[in-house]
This record gives C-alpha cells, structure tokens and sequence, in this order.
C-alpha cells in the first residue's frame, strides 16, 4: 500500500511537471513619460487605466493615462493637474463612469488621506470622498458595485489586517473582518471572495493565500504557495488569477485556480520586474511597466502581451473570452436581446452612476436573454453576466 501512495505521488509530480509551459509576449507600445512603477492599475471593457506611481523624473507623480488595446496607443486625462502625486496607489472601478484613485502615499510619507475620482470618458477630476482609515499599499477588490481595501501600511507606518468597504452610492464605509495576517497584499474579487496572495508586513514576505467570503463575512485558510510572493501585478482570467512579478523573484509569473486551488508556474520571455501592472482582455495577457530596483532610474516602459486563450484549460470558465453582447445595440426603444456567454447563472444591470437597477436568472444554458430597459430613464447601462464558473463578462447598452 506504501509503494502504491508513493508511485501515485509520482505520477502526480510528472504530470504538474508537464503541465508547466513557457510563455510568448510581444512587445507593445512603450508606456508614456517614461514609464511607472507602483502605479494604480484597473480595466473596464473599453480601455485599461493607470494613474500615480514612480517614475524616472520623480517618484510621486499626478498623472492619469488611458490604454486602447484596439490601437495600441496611450493617452493622457485631463485629472493629472488635480490628482495628489502619490505612488503605491490602487484603482478601483464599480461602475461604467468613474475610476476611484485610494490607497496612495504622498512624497510627505503619509496616505492619501481621501478616495479621488476620474472620469473614464472624458478623464476630468471628480469629487473627491472621506477616506477615515487610509493605508498606502493596500490591496483593492471590486464586487457587485462595493469596492473593498484590505491591509497596507498606516500614517504610523505599522501594517494593518482591516478590510473594509466602501459604498459608492451611500458614501459610506464599513468594517468587516480583519485579515488573519497584517501585511499589504494584492489579490483579486472571483466569484464572490476576495482572494490575497502573499505579500509583506514591513519585516518578511508570506507564502500565504486567503479568501475572505463576502457571503459569509469570514476569512478561509487556502493553503501556501511554493513561494513567497509580494509586489505582484494581478489579473484574473475566469477562476484562475495571474501573478507576475516578485519583489525578489522578478521573473515569477503563476496562475492560480480559485476553485481547485491549482497553481501553475512558467517561464516566459518577459524581463524581470516588481511593482507593475496587468489585466487580461479578450485572452491576452497584458503587462505593463514596474521596476527592477528601489531607484527612479529602473522604472520600466515597456508593454507586453501574451496568448493565454488555450493555456489554462477552463473551459467554459473563462466568461470573458466568450463575451456578453447586446443587439441592437443601441436598443430599440429600450428592448435589446443579450447574447450570453456559456454557462451565465445571472445579470446584473446597473444605471450611470453605478447603481443596480435590474437583475435576472436565465434559464440553465439560454443562449439568448431578451432585456427591456422600457421605463428607464434614457442613457448607458452596465450589463454584466456570472457564470457558474466564476466568469464574467460585461457589456454597455444605450437606451435611448
């Protein structure tokens, strides 16, 4: 019976080893300004955005920048005359219109002491709101409209374990459960946790990875990575989420399967680097900038993409490959038909300003919803669609 665990054991480690891959990136188009490192990072369906971080010339900086993957070209918004320079911040984007810029530290050492907002269309400076615990390097998580601010490092300079929420539409924080670890870690919302990997509490970098249920409200023990890991960018592509970079390791880059808790490791041409940004859209695994040491002058410009539609294996999982689309699209005085990924268990609507206004529960593999949008008020509507897998894909409607 020994002999027979043993060779099983085995037979495991020799198919995780082939499992293990090696990864194409092209080169994109350099990042303006000379780059960034430590800066914000979010995605809608349109474009990806940074504001903040380091750069070559200063290490606090204002501006804010959009990426269209379609051209494959950069451009500046208006909001950087009106942003606090600052670096080690997070984006966060819970609705179709407005970015919120948090969890930044100023040149003076201390957090950003407010939550900071930027127009996604025109990229103009917004309102800005009360933030009563601000920690710089904290990790940020997005879901059904709340954005939630874990760990970081405090004005006294200690590491915190608070999570909390924010709501956009009642301007109101709460406390939830704290970490099991005080630390700032990056992670990402999948399928209704919040997901944090490793990271650092001002002495030592953790191995550890937790998901907070936000169902629940407790905190859930998912085991230890190989390694650890701080200073990642984090992308989620359907159940798996992408780690690239390492604070030590710079060439690390893993995906990690929040449902079988799999994680696979690969090599890759991408050079060496901490502190940088990613996202996954359409399949593509994109990073950009980072550094490779604590100076302005290791900033990085550069930007990459790679294939990752056949890597992982998801199947039906990954949602945002397969896409939500509306037509027509402008609707037709407010009715439209959803074409839905595979596997969609709900839709969720929300109005300009973030707000849910509409949800339903498609029958099990209805290719097709029809949504009818007669009675609201004429304007642009986030639809997003979960599928039972984690996945997600969203799309914009116009009611006329």
């Amino acid at each position: 019976m020994k002999h027979t665990y043993a060779i099983c054991l085995l037979l495991l480690a020799s198919t995780v080893g082939r499992a293990q891959s090696s990864l194409t990136f092209t080169q994109l188009s350099g990042l303006p300004d000379g780059g960034r490192y430590g800066m914000g990072y979010s995605q809608d369906q349109d474009a990806f955005y940074m504001a903040g971080g380091g750069g070559p010339a200063s290490a606090f900086n204002s501006q804010i920048y959009r990426y269209e993957p379609s051209s494959d070209s950069w451009a500046s918004g208006s909001a950087s005359a009106s942003l606090t320079p600052q670096r080690w911040t997070s984006l966060a984007q819970p609705n179709i219109s407005l970015i919120y810029v948090l969890n930044g530290v100023t040149a003076a050492g201390a957090p950003v002491p407010d939550l900071q907002t930027v127009s996604t269309q025109s990229g103009s400076f917004g309102s800005s709101f009360a933030n009563p615990s601000p920690a710089s390097s904290a990790g940020v998580a997005v879901w059904n409209g709340l954005i939630y601010s874990y760990g970081g490092q405090l004005a006294s300079g200690t590491y915190t374990d608070q999570l909390r929420a924010y709501n956009p539409t009642s301007n109101t924080w709460t406390t939830l459960a704290p970490m099991p670890e005080a630390k700032s870690a990056f992670g990402a919302a999948v399928n209704g946790k919040i997901y944090t990997f490793g990271g650092f509490n001002g002495v030592q970098n953790s191995a550890r990875v937790d998901a907070y249920d936000i169902s629940s409200g407790q905190w859930q023990a998912q085991g230890l990575l190989p390694t650890t890991v701080s200073s990642q960018a984090v992308a989620v592509q359907g159940e798996w989420v992408w780690l690239v970079g390492d604070f030590t390791n710079q060439s690390y880059l893993a995906a990690y399967n929040v449902r079988t808790r799999q994680l696979r490791t690969f090599t890759s041409n991408l050079p060496p680097r901490r502190n940088a940004a990613a996202a996954v859209r359409n399949n593509f695994l994109y990073v950009w900038g980072g550094n490779t040491a604590s100076s302005n002058a290791s900033t990085l410009a550069d930007m990459w993409r790679a294939d990752v539609s056949l890597l992982l294996g998801t199947g039906p999982a990954t949602a945002q490959a397969s896409g939500l689309r509306a037509y027509p699209n402008p609707s037709e005085a407010g009715q439209t038909t959803l074409e839905l990924p595979s596997g969609t268990q709900q839709l969720n609507v929300f109005d300009a300003l973030g707000r849910q206004v509409a949800t339903a529960t498609p029958a099990p593999g209805s290719p097709r919803w029809p949504l009818d949008l007669r009675g609201f008020p004429a304007g642009i509507y986030l639809v997003r669609a979960r599928t039972a897998w984690g996945g997600s894909a969203s799309c914009r409607v116009v009611c006329p």
